[in-house]
């Protein structure tokens, strides 16, 4: 009888040996695919940040200092203000303004100018290129019309 028992207690005790194994197999292919899926969202993250220099870090760090964001209000001023300029013959200026907003500013100037720029993330040069774009199209249109009396 103990040989038996001692038969009966080895099957149980193999049995249970191998639901353990089954599990921790299980518990390390989802630990696998936990860290494939961080590794992966690692390497997209670098892939995709942009190599800092000095440089860029002092400009960010100056846009970060420079004023808060332009209300749409203000972006519809800072346009009728570039506008004139760009009538006057001040381009070169008008070019400088720009070049001196950030991103965001321009981007929403871009939105309320309805200038379409392609990308999700649209460079600066295309912004600035859309923007002049969109003056020099008011320019060409109100040539004739004084817009004070509209």
């Amino acid at each position: 009888m103990k040989k038996e028992e001692m038969f009966q207690n080895d099957d149980e005790e193999i049995v249970e040996l191998t639901d353990e194994i089954t599990e921790l197999k299980a518990i390390m292919r989802e630990v696998s695919r936990k860290l494939t899926r961080i590794e992966t969202k690692v390497k997209r993250g670098l892939n995709s940040a942009p190599k800092n220099s000095e440089s860029k870090v002092s400009q960010l760090t100056s846009t970060a200092n420079e004023s808060q964001n332009l209300s749409p209000e203000q972006v519809l001023e800072v346009y009728e203000e570039l506008r004139l300029k760009a009538k006057a013959g001040n381009e070169e200026e008008v070019k400088q303004k720009l070049s001196d907003m950030n991103l965001t500013d321009l981007n929403l100037l871009c939105w309320e100018l309805g200038a379409s720029v392609r990308g999700k993330t649209p460079s600066r040069k295309k912004m600035l290129d859309a923007i002049l774009g969109r003056i020099k199209q008011s320019l060409m249109l109100s040539r004739h019309i004084d817009r004070k009396m509209l």
